[in-house]
């Protein structure tokens, strides 16, 4: 009986011995397993298989990772190749179209200054002759005075455009009363909605907004040439002003026959216009409203538009309300004829100046230099290149940056522009339309492309 118990006992200790050894054997087989298989793993990531693998039946499938690996970095490397050669050509795409666009800074910037001189002596040569008996050839005349104006208008447009484009012009925030910026913009607008048969009229309701008055000004004239255009002979068009909380809305509305809503969201590119597809300049060329976009978003601000067929089109814009001004407008008027002198400063009093009106060069000088920096226009009579009153025109220029500077000529040539220019100033004729001086007066010292509407 012992001997079979001693039998059992070291059986059970052969038995457990063998299974210990078998479960640590297969424990050390395990690790082996595991060691080699993150060996692998790691020269797969590398892609660098071993040529011969310790498991057989592991080979097929490491076979297919490889090569799968394989196409994987051939196309990374022609993705690779494909992205390089893109981005080059969107550099030379981007260095092409940088090109372009200087190229056609310079080229506007140079019709403007060859161009606009002669234009503008052409005009003021017109002038004076509207003002003599009309010869027999007076149809001609109107019809080059139409071709002038048209042409003048598309190179101001353009070069207001491109200005605009490049950054050229600045933003001078000011409190700007709604009542003067609406009656100016009206009477730029005067002629042309007397010849179109359309009533202007306005409603300021005594707001004033923080705006820049310069640009601002040339925005209404041009969303008031705008609904001129598209309103027919008899037709109402308002601009007014309505308080929105800490805005004020401004609105221009007219009586045409509206915009479909397929074409609404292209009114502001360039060269679009609507129901002119003959290319009428009668109708405009197509570049008020994107000028329009463009001096909105200089002011911080944009413009928007409700339009419904044959119920008319409102443009409005919204601006910082501000508190209204408490001093009127101040000018200086330099001129030796009494009869011209008191005709202007009774025109410009009218307007709501304060007007010092002098006949001598120091006395105007005097209130140059105790404006303060407040003067909002000086005007002066020349007659000659070398007239004493270049002495104010110079003055204003270094003590009166922000006043319009106004040059009134009998009998304008190519020097007395070309001086003007020089000095900053604009030039009219003796004695001046007063639509255009009312003009030049709201817009104040921009460049002469700021003027009319293109």
């Amino acid at each position: 009986m012992e001997a079979i118990q001693q039998f059992a006992l070291a059986s059970g200790i052969a038995i457990g011995g063998g299974l210990l050894g078998a479960a640590v054997s297969a424990i050390l087989l395990r690790r082996a397993q595991a060691r080699q298989a993150h060996r692998l793993a790691a020269e797969v990531a590398a892609g660098n298989l071993p040529p011969a693998v310790a498991a057989p039946s592991l080979a097929p499938l490491l076979d297919a990772l490889s090569q799968r690996i394989a196409l994987m970095q051939q196309a990374r490397d022609e993705l690779d190749a494909q992205r390089r050669q893109l981005s080059a050509d969107m550099v030379r795409q981007m260095q092409q179209t940088d090109g372009a666009m200087r190229a056609k800074d310079r080229f506007l910037s140079a019709i403007s200054h060859d161009l606009r001189q002669p234009l503008q002596t052409m005009d003021l040569a017109l002038a004076q002759l509207r003002r003599e008996p009309l010869p027999a050839q007076a149809r001609e005349l109107v019809q080059l005075d139409a071709g002038m104006r048209t042409l003048a208008e598309v190179l101001d447009g353009l070069a207001l455009l491109s200005q605009l484009d490049a950054g050229a012009l600045q933003a001078h925030a000011s409190a700007c009363e709604l009542e003067q910026a609406f009656a100016s913009a009206l009477a730029a607008q005067a002629d042309a909605a007397r010849r179109a048969g359309v009533s202007l009229h306005a409603h300021a309701g005594g707001h004033a907004v923080f705006t820049d008055p310069r640009l601002l000004g040339s925005l209404l004239e041009r969303l008031l040439d705008n609904a001129i255009k598209a309103s027919p002979g008899g037709a109402r068009v308002l601009l007014a002003a309505r308080r929105h909380g800490t805005q004020v809305r401004l609105e221009v509305r007219d009586g045409g026959v509206g915009i479909a809503p397929i074409h609404q969201p292209r009114v502001f590119d360039e060269f679009f216009q609507v129901g002119n597809p003959e290319r009428d300049h009668r109708k405009g060329f197509g570049l008020g409203l994107p000028i329009v976009s463009r001096l909105a978003a200089l002011l911080g601000t944009r413009v928007e538009l409700r339009s419904r067929l044959h119920a008319g089109t409102c443009f409005w814009l919204a601006l910082p309300r501000a508190s209204v001004l408490q001093r009127p407008p101040r000018a200086v008027l330099l001129d030796r004829d009494p009869g011209h002198r008191d005709a202007l400063a009774a025109m410009l009093r009218s307007w709501g100046y304060a007007v010092q009106a002098e006949s001598a060069v120091d006395a105007a000088c005097t209130h140059l230099a105790g404006g303060n920096g407040g003067l909002d226009a000086v005007l002066c009579a020349i007659d000659a290149d070398d007239d004493p009153a270049w002495g104010l025109v110079r003055a204003a220029a270094a003590q009166q940056a922000q006043a319009a500077r106004i040059v009134l000529c009998a009998s304008p040539g190519p020097g007395l522009l070309e001086l003007a220019a020089r000095h900053g100033a604009q030039a009219l004729s003796r004695p001046p339309a007063p639509a255009k001086l009312r003009s030049l007066l709201a817009q104040r010292p921009l460049p002469q492309s700021m003027r009319g509407a293109a």
